[in-house]
């Protein structure tokens, strides 16, 4: 999703075979902050002073106005607005997702956007443990399965597109990783008493990852991936899209076999110009025998 100048936004089709060129202009801009109105509808308010920041992808100002930002704490504060109350009511499940360098994370999604959450965060392996009536629920289980289990809430970006290049092991072996992650929290869970459970439920269910990932994942397995030679925060870019996993891209770059790793989570708050650009591939070793 890209604003244009006017702050409407506009999908980019990312499918393989997407040919993608711009420059990046300098500097970085507040995201806005999301109006949530009720479980189905959200608006984002694009920040009213177009304010550049030097840190993060809010300004105060927007960050005090975000109504998203009170979910994560709601279970202990029960602070909340009627739109994400309505939000936070309907079924969620409680999931846990490894990524490429090997982390595991425990996490929530809401009942319509269970497979699509993991999608976007670009897991390689995931399992759904346990489904919950509501937002504060889930969440009450999650905060356990970080202190019981020492399963962390959140993986950075960057880490997950420099899993693809540099961990060896494979995505067979971060399968067998998750699944047993995943039997550990459900034990977790399977134990609780039922007032903290408040009718949640046990599940056994195997996300499947999304087709438009399989040949990042394919290079990840061959170790074969190469990493972008630019960095996507500035400067002009032009390349194929071939793949994508979460924020994640793989790449070609004027017709070289080869599928490179750019992180498009660089792109977060810039402006872009689209244009004819072309980003001029490195030398890469296994061509050069």
């Amino acid at each position: 999703m890209l604003d244009d100048a006017q702050g409407h936004g506009h999908d980019v089709p990312l499918e393989p075979g997407t040919v993608l060129g711009f420059t990046v202009l300098p500097g970085r801009w507040c995201l806005g902050h999301q109006i949530i109105k009720d479980r189905t509808h959200r608006t984002l308010v694009p920040c009213p002073s177009d304010e550049q920041l030097s840190a993060g992808t809010q300004c105060t100002g927007c960050q005090s106005l975000d109504e998203s930002r009170a979910m994560h704490d709601f279970h202990r504060s029960g602070r909340a607005g009627a739109g994400l109350r309505d939000y936070l009511g309907q079924p969620h499940w409680l999931y846990v997702a490894t990524f490429a360098h090997g982390t595991t994370k425990i996490g929530t999604a809401a009942g319509p956007s269970k497979w699509r959450r993991l999608a976007e965060q670009g897991a390689i392996a995931a399992r759904y443990v346990a489904w919950c009536p509501d937002g504060a629920v889930v969440r009450i289980l999650e905060d356990l399965a970080t202190s019981e289990l020492g399963l962390t809430q959140q993986v950075r970006a960057a880490s997950k597109a420099r899993g693809l290049l540099e961990n060896p092991v494979g995505s067979a072996a971060l399968e067998a990783l998750n699944a047993a992650a995943a039997a550990e929290a459900r034990t977790l869970v399977s134990g609780l008493d039922a007032g903290i459970l408040a009718g949640s439920q046990v599940v056994e269910e195997t996300w499947e990852a999304p087709e438009q990932g399989r040949e990042l994942l394919a290079g990840f397995d061959t170790q074969l991936l190469q990493p972008y030679p630019e960095y996507l925060s500035h400067g002009q870019h032009g390349f194929v899209v071939h793949s994508i996993s979460g924020q994640v891209l793989g790449v070609g770059l004027l017709g070289q076999p080869e599928t490179f790793v750019a992180n498009a989570a660089l792109l977060k708050g810039r402006k872009l110009v689209f244009g004819t650009y072309v980003t001029e591939p490195p030398a890469v070793q296994g061509a050069l025998f």
